[in-house]
């Protein structure tokens, strides 16, 4: 907190002062101003929201390309040379008229067949990083954008920076699905799911790391100014005398 105080002497007691508090400013106090941490929470704010809006524009079928005997028995096709799979569902490929096949992302998607699709421990494991990236990616966008708004400790603008490096390392620890019984005996390679991941990774750690860097000391709103106001005694009403 800050305080203004000035000093009067005390006209009962002359010589000794009195301390008048004329204001206080609370830095941390829940009034919304714009950007009171300045233009620099621009950078890690747009960079944050980038990253996580890149993870939300996968449809859950589209996080790789695989080749080989499983899309035959996925399919019962054994003309279909690969399919588009994610970590819930999969998109077959369609035929074109040039002879050609192709993704049409107008197919909807198909849920695996446990009977057929293994889903070993490192399979749930890669759903489990990647479902909590999203979570605190998400935590720490909210967050940097209420410090658009609201002035943020420095101890909170730190927890916002761990989440977010927090959110880089199970992206990328939710690669591990490329390590799948699936892909192992099969050929996968990434599509556009693991890509967008992949930018979301590059965003949060950049964003991250400016947050952890520099702490955006907050503008405090001017203080009000203090205006003493001094009250004299009314003078006494002389009565006139009697005679």
């Amino acid at each position: 907190h800050l305080q203004y105080n000035s000093e009067e002497e005390d006209p009962a007691n002359p010589g000794a002062s009195s301390t008048i508090l004329s204001g206080m400013v609370n830095p941390y106090s829940m009034k919304c101003r714009c950007l009171p941490h300045g233009f620099y929470i621009c950078i890690p704010t747009l960079l944050a929201t980038i990253g996580w809006l890149a993870t939300l524009t996968e449809d859950g079928c589209n996080y790789a390309i695989i080749e080989g005997a499983m899309v035959t028995e996925m399919t019962t096709n054994p003309d279909m040379p690969f399919l588009e799979v994610g970590f819930n569902r999969y998109r077959e490929a369609s035929l074109n008229d040039d002879g050609t096949w192709a993704i049409d992302y107008y197919e909807l998607c198909k849920y695996y067949n446990e009977d057929i699709v293994n889903i070993d421990g490192v399979w749930k494991f890669s759903k489990v990083m990647s479902f909590l990236a999203l979570v605190f990616a998400g935590a720490a966008v909210l967050l940097i954008w209420f410090s658009s708004c609201f002035i943020f400790s420095r101890n909170t603008w730190k927890l916002i920076g761990c989440e977010l490096l927090t959110a880089t390392v199970l992206k990328l620890l939710s690669y591990s699905w490329l390590a799948t019984s699936m892909c192992r005996s099969n050929s996968c390679s990434i599509s556009y799911g693991a890509k967008a991941d992949i930018v979301a990774c590059v965003l949060w750690f950049i964003s991250g790391v400016l947050v952890l860097l520099r702490y955006p000391n907050p503008k405090l709103a001017n203080p009000p100014t203090s205006t003493n106001a001094t009250t004299s005694e009314p003078s006494a009403v002389e009565m006139p005398e009697i005679t």
